[in-house]
């Protein structure tokens, strides 16, 4: 969590396979980034945690959590935080028990302090920029201080402090660092993860 909070920054990776999810990995790790998401969206995503792991310096996690059981499985191949685009609080109560961050979907106020009160460690907001962008965020915090948000959703170089800045407390970053046109595309999202380091770190 504390390495969450400090960085800011997660790589959000949605892969077809275990070798495109590890190219993206590693590219964005030489780029600076300290944690990685694995989405649930190819057979392989809990070895491509496992192999990520092998790396102590690195924090990786699970998305698209959807059941107890995805949880289950991403955690016994090392998953340290598991991000779900929903509440559930079978989810919430299985990674709390064994000792592991937990991101939680919500929007609303009403959904964010009742994934607050199960014991989400965040909440997720996304798409973020469809909602209302920064100036949602902003609004959120308000009256609700003690939200931890995670936004992920449209986030890129240009609008990335906006949403620091109005409270939020990690950016989830996928698109803008993978889009390239090069025909070496780990130097090229090496390049992106190395710009979005340097920007948060200076806000």
């Amino acid at each position: 969590m504390d390495i969450l909070k400090d960085h800011r920054i997660v790589a959000v990776i949605r892969a077809e396979n275990i070798d495109e999810a590890m190219l993206k990995a590693d590219a964005c790790i030489s780029g600076g980034i300290k944690a990685i998401e694995i989405t649930f969206s190819f057979d392989q995503c809990c070895r491509a945690i496992n192999k990520i792991k092998e790396n102590s310096d690195i924090v990786v996690g699970a998305g698209t959590v959807l059941t107890v059981d995805n949880a289950k499985r991403a955690v016994e191949h090392g998953a340290d935080f598991i991000v779900s685009p929903h509440t559930c609080k079978n989810i919430i109560e299985f990674t709390k028990k064994e000792n592991k961050v937990v991101i939680s979907g919500a929007s609303t106020s009403n959904e964010i302090v009742t994934a607050h009160s199960i014991g989400a460690d965040m909440v997720k907001i996304f798409p973020a920029n469809l909602i209302g962008g920064p100036g949602y965020v902003k609004a959120i915090k308000e009256p609700l201080p003690f939200a931890k948000i995670f936004v992920t959703g449209g986030i890129n170089l240009q609008n990335c402090s906006d949403y620091i800045t109005s409270g939020a407390s990690l950016i989830g970053v996928a698109s803008a660092l993978f889009t390239h046109n090069s025909q070496t595309p780990g130097k090229k999202i090496t390049e992106n993860a190395q710009k979005f380091v340097e920007k948060v770190h200076n806000i």
